[in-house]
């Protein structure tokens, strides 16, 4: 059976999509969350063409499907429309807890890596119509430039609706309603009255607007309250009408709340901050420099920076010419350098294309790749591009710089330096000033900001006590899958899990570890990682499939007990460090540490033999299973 039929043979015989309430996905299990468990057929299931067994554990009914749940998995998302998705946003069980600020970035993070690929394609679109347009290749008015503009603005200027899809799917929400709020956001009624400064009202409520095109935080806040609305109601209302009156209510409440709220929260915080920055510019440009050129993308990450388009309007406007973009420059220059530094540093090449890509677009004057995909995710990169930024900022208030005009940014904001009576200290401010921040950037990345995840391979400790006649007994065997766990040894029959336990998975053993360290079995390749951490499939140099699955259930944990040291298609070596875990995290949130070790392709080979005793402790590097 193919993985959509199958998928769709799992919907029916659970119940249907209105009997799903939650569903997500280990290394080879559908963990279906059923609003009335009795409603699904699970002799039905079971003998699905694809379904190895049913398993009901933890207020979970889950689906073991083995090494093609991840296909199977996004056959059944996309039949459900993707409404019934996993809650990430939920609170990591007690332990390791991230404090306040790394949550909010895996939040910000998890919602826009979906898209990354998708704003660096856009930015270089943008950047190379850029410079079409600064060496007259082409005009403003051209259909060749509109058609292309549109192809790499409309991303940025439609972002509301992107990320409030992206966000409904993070916050376990519907993604179609704040996707459809943030249409809202950027009706073109809605920018008409912006810009011209009308003054509306809602029931006779007065409504401060803002402007919402490229903004990410109104919307992300939208989609949270549409989330928790939405549960509310299917809680609350009869099954027969939640399908129309659910996203009804969600959309009239959540919409009505983010115009009336967001927009006077956002503009009064925006206006104070600029209004800060000027008081701290007139007292000491350098200082105002310093600051404004450490925090800008900050800044922009929470959409504050609007209010500044006033006061850079005003300069303009009165004076010709204006200080406080000008130290801005360096700011996008510094995520340059960011991005630079993690591209010369990784020697990963999944991170290596994001953050070329990147570094380009940031170049061209479009950070958002950079910021996105590379600085924030990584946390460091970000802090470094800050301090870049402010002494880049310094530097161009030290040296007086001026802007202009207005136009674009990074490269393309060179002639908006040239003083129209001629060339003074605001251009060679902002050569000197955007070299700098490159630079500074560059090398605090590459030296403090970025590690690898791979880290070198470590070698487990060899077995003592491993005679040369044992290993020469396992000579002409296919593969020996090495311990991968300091621990005593157990069969498979013993694990407290039915799929793993019936053999319905493979065969294999199970290991009660003794130690955090887990180490690769053979020489292969890691072929697949859990979202949650907790399990490791790889395959061998000669095609034997193995999974590695840390505790029993310990999905539900949301990765906090595990440090991954390696990644989808990272080649290891036998005895590198695969992972470490918080055992301890495990126990006290009462989840089983057993760790079953199985062959998920037993079937393609005439013997699994186990060949440690049973029932001791074994160490790592100690021969577990012969093959052939």
């Amino acid at each position: 059976m193919d993985s959509q039929k199958l998928a769709g043979e799992i919907i029916r015989n659970v119940g249907g999509r209105s009997n799903i309430s939650h569903l997500e996905h280990c290394v080879t299990r559908l963990r279906f969350t059923l609003k009335d468990e009795s409603a699904a057929q699970t002799d039905t299931i079971n003998n699905l063409d694809g379904v190895m067994t049913v398993v009901k554990s933890g207020g979970q009914y889950q689906v073991v499907i083995g090494n093609k749940v991840k296909e199977v998995y996004k056959e059944v998302t996309d039949q459900l429309g993707g409404a019934v998705v996993p809650n990430d946003a939920e609170a990591a069980p007690s332990g390791k807890k991230k404090n306040a600020f790394n949550r909010f970035v895996d939040v910000i993070v998890g919602i826009i890596s979906p898209i990354i690929g998708l704003l660096a394609a856009a930015g270089i679109i943008k950047g190379m119509l850029g410079l079409a347009t600064a060496l007259d290749w082409l005009a403003a008015t051209d259909g060749t430039y509109i058609l292309l503009n549109a192809l790499g603005d409309g991303l940025f200027y439609f972002m509301p609706i992107i990320v409030g899809f992206s966000a409904g799917r993070k916050f376990g929400g519907n993604p179609f309603i704040p996707a459809a709020i943030g249409a809202a956001l950027v009706y073109p009624s809605v920018i008409t009255a912006y810009n011209a400064g009308d003054s509306l009202t809602f029931a006779g409520i007065p409504i401060v607007l803002a402007s919402y095109t490229s903004s990410l935080f109104p919307i992300i806040l939208a989609a949270w309250v549409a989330a928790k609305l939405e549960k509310w109601f299917e809680r609350k209302l009869p099954a027969s009408l939640r399908l129309f009156f659910v996203p009804l209510f969600t959309i009239l409440i959540t919409g009505i709340l983010t115009f009336l709220l967001v927009g006077p929260v956002l503009t009064e915080a925006s206006s104070l901050l600029a209004d800060a920055t000027m008081w701290i510019y007139n007292l000491s440009p350098v200082v105002a420099g310093v600051v404004l050129g450490g925090l800008w993308q900050l800044i922009v990450i929470f959409g504050l920076h609007y209010a500044f388009i006033p006061v850079l309007i005003n300069n303009i406007t009165t004076l010709q010419y204006d200080p406080v973009n000008a130290i801005l420059s360096a700011s996008v220059f510094a995520q340059v350098g960011a991005a630079l530094g993690v591209f010369l540093k990784s020697r990963n090449a999944k991170v290596r294309s994001i953050a070329g890509p990147a570094a380009i677009s940031a170049f061209m004057g479009v950070t958002e790749p950079a910021i996105y995909g590379i600085s924030l995710p990584y946390k460091k990169p970000f802090a470094m591009a800050g301090i870049a930024g402010a002494v880049g900022g310094g530097i161009t208030a030290a040296m007086s710089a001026k802007m202009f005009g207005f136009g674009g940014g990074g490269i393309f904001a060179a002639p908006l330096f040239i003083n129209p009576a001629g060339l003074d200290n605001s251009f060679y401010a902002y050569v000197i000033a955007s070299a700098v921040a490159v630079v500074i950037a560059t090398v605090l990345t590459y030296l403090f900001g970025f590690k690898d995840k791979q880290e070198t391979p470590a070698k487990a400790p060899a077995a003592s006590g491993a005679s040369n006649t044992a290993l020469a007994a396992t000579m002409g065997t296919k593969t020996q899958v090495y311990n991968s766990i300091q621990g005593t040894i157990i069969p498979l029959s013993e694990v407290p899990d039915e799929a793993f336990a019936s053999g319905a998975m493979g065969s294999g053993y199970a290991v009660i570890p003794a130690d955090n360290k887990v180490y690769a079995p053979f020489d292969g390749t890691v072929v697949t990682v859990a979202n949650s951490k907790h399990a490791v499939a790889m395959v061998s140099d000669d095609g034997v499939e193995l999974l590695i699955h840390m505790g029993i259930n310990t999905v539900k944990l949301k990765g906090a007990p595990f440090e991954l040291k390696v990644q989808e298609n990272d080649r290891v070596q036998k005895g590198q460090l695969l992972a470490v875990v918080d055992w301890n995290m495990i126990r006290d949130n009462k989840f089983e540490v057993t760790t079953p070790v199985i062959v998920t392709n037993t079937a393609d080979h005439e013997s699994v033999e186990l060949k440690a005793d049973r029932s001791r402790e074994a160490k790592t590097g100690e021969l577990v299973l012969s093959i052939r």
